[in-house]
């Protein structure tokens, strides 16, 4: 049993990368939109825009590879001889993408961290940035890992939020609201459960946190993803690609624990039920 680092009540998913293997494809299908033109979304480009909104992330990667004169971190701007609109490169990506996300493998380990929290009654959510549209279609193959969830999922394009990863606002709503959506998990978490959650949205922000957001436990591997669960006051597991890992070699984004795969996580140092002998490990390979 491994030393406790927190206990935890809820445990929140983020999905592309973490859950499923589908970073390997967004980087695929980008750089063979952008090799005609010389240009290449390189690990350092990827790292600023994982885990974002795709328009954000968008507009990250064109300021990133054809930058204005004006751009800066704060304001992105995308120089005038981009030969992309955040609309046009976004068409002409997703069209391709979809087909590809029909049959994106499961990352290891996921099928059976999520068989587990549900066996033994912890509440789980996914919170991910993508569409609710492509989430469907990432998601259909992959029953084993995504039906435990039930209804209880946030989209990047859920109407009731404002701001994407970095900003808290996604692992907020999910642990506030999220993870309520079945009765049953409802009742686990008891009715005080949203006072210790404070309210998502930049109107909230200046109010602070409301006390339990450290109850939850966030699974993440991107680096605006582990911003965001900092911010939410919530616990984070970083998982990062080994791409991303060599980018920053000894820092941990404040994450409060760093793995390299989720086989390599133990339950215990969270106050978590262990592992069973008969958990399902066909996901090992």
């Amino acid at each position: 049993m491994a030393p406790l680092i927190a206990p935890i009540r809820a445990v929140l998913f983020d999905m592309d990368g973490l859950l499923i293997d589908s970073e390997g494809i967004y980087t695929r299908v980008v750089n063979e939109m952008l090799a005609p033109y010389g240009k290449q979304q390189t690990w350092a480009i990827k790292a600023n825009l994982m885990g974002k909104p795709e328009r954000a992330a968008t507009l990250t990667l064109l300021s990133s590879l054809w930058p204005s004169p004006n751009s800066t971190p704060q304001n992105e701007e995308v120089a005038d001889d981009c030969p992309f609109s955040i609309d046009t490169f976004l068409a002409d990506r997703n069209h391709v993408l979809e087909a590809a996300f029909r049959s994106v493998p499961a990352m290891p380990g996921a099928q059976r961290l999520v068989t587990h929290l549900a066996k033994h009654n912890v509440p789980i959510c996914v919170a991910t940035g993508s569409k609710r549209k492509n989430y469907d279609i990432k998601t259909n193959n992959l029953p084993a890992i995504f039906a435990p969830f039930g209804k209880r999922i946030v989209c990047g394009d859920d109407p009731r939020l404002k701001r994407g990863k970095p900003f808290p606002d996604i692992f907020l709503l999910a642990a506030r609201e999220g993870l309520l959506e079945e009765q049953q998990t409802s009742d686990r978490l008891g009715k005080d459960w949203t006072d210790g959650i404070r309210m998502y949205g930049e109107e909230h922000d200046a109010g602070g946190l409301a006390g339990g957001e450290a109850q939850v436990l966030v699974f993440e591997d991107a680096k605006p993803g582990v911003a965001a669960a900092k911010a939410a006051g919530m616990h984070v597991v970083w998982v990062p690609d080994p791409n991303l890992r060599a980018l920053y070699p000894a820092e941990e984004l404040g994450a409060s624990q760093t793995i390299d795969s989720l086989l390599d996580f133990d339950p215990t140092a969270w106050g978590l039920p262990p592992f069973d002998d008969d958990d399902d490990d066909d996901d090992r390979a």
